[in-house]
């Protein structure tokens, strides 16, 4: 097969049409949402503490995220951001603190960051696609505070790595797991295993509505103080001690959306382990590609199948052709696209830019230590995410749609891999 059989050069693509769309938990809302949000409107109860005939949607999908994750507490949040600020919060993370934070994540792991006054501190990732422990280790200082160890695309960090070095150097351990809700790690879900817990249930994610979040804890004491940090004016509520904070609250209509949703979570995540599975098994014995493998394959929530070639160039025009022959795909790293995934776009943080005129946290002289960026500070990240391309699994692909995939796969990598 030649370049010119490509839909990429002009050939006829594997698929008529694109794949089915990418939005897990949204595209399996049906009448269990609607009768769930009718029910908090016809009460027209919507705040999360009291209404005319208030229901609780909030606090009973509170109980039911903690108990599906394994934690002895979860805090509902209005969004993914204000579950990564409350839960740095709630680990102490203030003024002149360092965190560790992986070189590929969202922008929002280091905004929140900044949020806080705190400085962050880029780390490598590793062919995990997650923090690199060593490098992690490498960047620890007097002044780190915390790691936030994120689960990108539902793959697990090495947790049982990062919990070690942390201990050992008194570091508290964050996880954002907006990418991998309902995923494991070594039979333990995410979000159960660090001091303190982020998630996203923003349109994307693997259940979702529309915005919200959620940490989750099993220690009182984090606990106390983020509910204290997520809704100021009711300290008293939760026992805690008068501090600053902010009104991160939930509604009753995302919670009760959010408590459908959950119902459909592990049928979700079924559906695109499956496909995913076959899929793999499909394309791991081509030429020319690595098929990337979780640390725990058991446990990878499977939203994605990404596959490494042997160059930058080659994953690029990978990513292209896939494309044309209708297979939603993307190259994780190209400096000529501004991808918030990736540290090498955010100017906000290797310009130094803060939320302070006179550019707090970075040029403070009482936190003693001048922190320097750089585009190029992270080469392995660079590297590895050069390399490597995603292909979505989303959980409505058809028999039909897992073999174009596979086919466009094999056609692709027969015709440009040589």
């Amino acid at each position: 097969m030649g370049r010119e059989d490509l839909a990429l050069y002009g050939g006829r693509p594997v698929r008529d049409k694109p794949l089915p769309p990418m939005f897990p938990g949204a595209t399996f809302i049906d009448d269990e949402e609607v009768n769930e949000v009718l029910e908090v409107l016809k009460a027209q109860s919507l705040f999360r503490y009291y209404g005319p005939r208030f229901l609780g949607k909030t606090e009973k999908f509170e109980k039911a995220f903690a108990e599906y994750v394994g934690v002895k507490h979860a805090l509902a949040v209005s969004s993914g951001t204000g579950a990564l600020c409350t839960a740095l919060a709630a680990v102490d993370v203030g003024p002149g603190d360092e965190v560790v934070i992986p070189g590929f994540s969202w922008i929002m792991d280091a905004m929140a960051v900044l949020f806080l006054r705190g400085i962050p501190i880029i780390a490598e990732i590793d062919e995990t696609l997650s923090l690199d422990p060593e490098d992690f280790e490498r960047k620890i200082s007097d002044k780190t505070k915390a790691v936030i160890a994120v689960h990108m695309r539902g793959f697990q960090c090495d947790m049982d790595r990062i919990r070690k070095i942390a201990v050992e150097h008194g570091v508290r351990v964050v996880e954002d797991v907006a990418q991998a809700c309902g995923g494991s790690y070594k039979d333990r879900k995410l979000g159960s295993i660090g001091d303190a817990a982020a998630f996203s249930f923003q349109l994307n994610k693997v259940i979702t509505a529309g915005e919200g979040g959620a940490v989750t804890t099993n220690d009182e004491d984090v606990y106390v103080k983020a509910a204290v940090f997520h809704d100021a004016p009711f300290y008293s509520r939760f026992k805690g001690e008068p501090s600053p904070g902010l009104n991160f609250r939930l509604n009753e209509v995302s919670a009760a959306i959010l408590l459908a949703q959950l119902c459909k979570i592990d049928s979700i995540i079924t559906r695109m382990r499956k496909r995913k599975a076959n899929i793999v098994k499909a394309i791991s014995e081509l030429d020319g590609i690595d098929v990337h493998k979780p640390i725990d394959p058991e446990g990878d929530v499977a939203v994605a199948v990404v596959v490494f070639l042997e160059s930058f160039e080659k994953a690029e025009l990978f990513a292209r052709a896939l494309n044309a022959e209708n297979i939603n795909a993307w190259h994780f790293f190209n400096p000529g696209r501004r991808d918030l995934h990736v540290y090498y776009h955010w100017d906000a943080v290797l310009n130094k830019v803060s939320f302070a005129s006179k550019g707090c946290p970075y040029t403070c002289p009482i936190y003693g230590k001048t922190v320097e960026y750089s585009r190029e500070m992270c080469p392995k990240t660079l590297k590895i995410l050069g390399r490597a391309v995603n292909i979505d699994v989303s959980p409505l692909l058809t028999d039909e749609d897992e073999a174009t995939i596979i086919e466009g796969v094999e056609k692709v990598a027969k015709a440009i891999l040589r």
